[in-house]
């Protein structure tokens, strides 16, 4: 014990004076080696009052995740401002203004470090970033909300093609081509990435297609599936071979669960097929080696419009007209996700999970679009931070949107062009 002891000293002392608050610094809290552990843990901590647990998950979350991100920089001023660290935290969001980012200190979890002397300056500093319009123009709208800026949009491909009714948007990183819905032409287009040539992969005389309305891929499993719906009510999903655009199978909404309009479609975790219709409203689902589509939940909620799986397999989220509602597949029933005070989530349009996150389109008032990131807790019920991503105006008219490991992947259309032609732009944006 005693030879242990001294040896352990030795190391303490041994080390340099820049390797000694390092040592000091290391987090006690996890055994996490991936940073989204790190803050999913962390977050886990947080709700449970664990606060020097959640200061240590944070810290590291830092240390191991992407250089400088503010997100992870705000998690660990609240770590520290909670832990008893009032003027760690003090500094760290003083470090976040001179990013141009301005935080929102307003909440209960700052409250110990706006009684700091040195709280009016960063409480300035902040206040001039806001209104600089750098990173963050708009006011907060509630707690934990701002405004990130991240790598300028990679204007991927560049294309032009006949007018076409877009009704959904999949990228396939493997062979590095966009997959596009076509509803009234009852078809896929696929855009190669590197030629930024428009192909038709597969039309309905093949596939049995009815009016296309959503497109996801199953990149695990090779697949691609394809949601379709008629004007009588009726409604199918279609397997595809993702690699060749082959027709695999073909799953026709039971007469039962009748009259559909399928509006959205993702693919779970484990291979589970989520389908959900706009009209009764309902979600299905097909489960892996299923054979038939089955209802999991009635949507007690008006125009449904997006389906998304959580980072769960038993967890989906629908975004509708109101808000968004999280619903257990396991035991079917559903629920109303939580935002901070202030904060809306009505009027989403597309929703997909990326991370520990919701990643959404959301229409303005005046009709105009942005995309936010909304984090979500431990148990993926509510958001605890949202962030209005900082990218080149999606577009006035509907956008399309998806995410391919870690790069969000969406569609703006640019103007028309003479022999009835229009411009077409898939950018890629890093989330990290």
């Amino acid at each position: 014990m005693a030879i242990a002891a001294l040896a352990l000293l030795i190391a303490l002392t041994a080390g340099t004076a820049e390797a000694l608050p390092t040592l000091l610094q290391s987090p006690r809290g996890g055994d996490c080696a991936e940073w989204r552990a790190c803050r999913q843990l962390a977050l886990a901590a947080a709700e449970r009052g664990e606060y020097e647990n959640f200061h240590d998950l944070a810290w590291r979350a830092v240390q191991i995740g992407p250089p400088k991100d503010p997100a992870l920089m705000y998690l660990l001023a609240r770590a520290q401002a909670l832990s008893g660290r009032p003027h760690d935290a003090l500094i760290m969001l003083e470090r976040l203004t001179e990013m141009g980012v301005a935080p929102d200190a307003t909440g209960e979890d700052f409250s110990r470090a706006r009684q700091l002397p040195g709280w009016p300056d960063v409480e300035a500093r902040i206040a001039a970033v806001a209104a600089s319009g750098s990173l963050a123009s708009a006011p907060s709208p509630g707690p934990r909300v701002s405004v990130t800026n991240l790598a300028p949009a990679t204007r991927a491909v560049r294309f032009s093609t006949k007018q076409f009714a877009v009704s959904g948007l999949a990228y396939d990183a493997a062979s590095r081509r966009f997959l596009l819905g076509d509803r009234l032409g009852r078809k896929l287009i696929a855009v190669d990435e590197r030629s930024n040539q428009t192909v038709d992969l597969v039309r309905a005389d093949s596939a049995g297609f009815l009016d296309i309305s959503a497109v996801a891929i199953d990149a695990k499993r090779g697949d691609l599936w394809v949601a379709s719906a008629a004007a009588d009510g009726g409604g199918t999903l279609h397997r595809l071979q993702l690699v060749s655009g082959r027709p695999l199978k073909v799953f026709r909404v039971a007469v039962e669960l009748e009259p559909v309009k399928l509006a959205d479609v993702a693919v779970g975790p484990a291979g589970a097929v989520l389908v959900l219709d706009s009209v009764t409203p309902q979600l299905l689902i097909l489960r892996p080696g299923g054979t038939a589509l089955e209802r999991v939940a009635r949507i007690g909620a008006q125009e449904p419009v997006s389906v998304t799986a959580g980072g769960d397999d038993g967890i989906a989220f629908v975004a509708h007209r109101d808000g968004v509602s999280r619903i257990d597949l396991r035991s079917r029933t559903v629920s109303a996700v939580a935002a901070p005070d202030g904060v809306s989530l009505g009027h989403l349009e597309r929703i997909r999970w990326q991370g520990h996150a919701l990643v959404a389109v959301q229409v303005d008032d005046d009709g105009s679009r942005h995309i936010i990131r909304l984090e979500m807790n431990a148990r993926e019920s509510a958001i605890t931070q949202v962030m209005r991503l900082e990218l080149p105006a999606p577009a006035t008219e509907e956008t399309f949107m998806t995410i391919s490991g870690d790069e969000l992947v969406y569609l703006t259309a640019g103007s028309n062009e003479p022999g009835g032609q229009r411009e077409f732009v898939a950018h890629r944006v890093p989330l990290r």
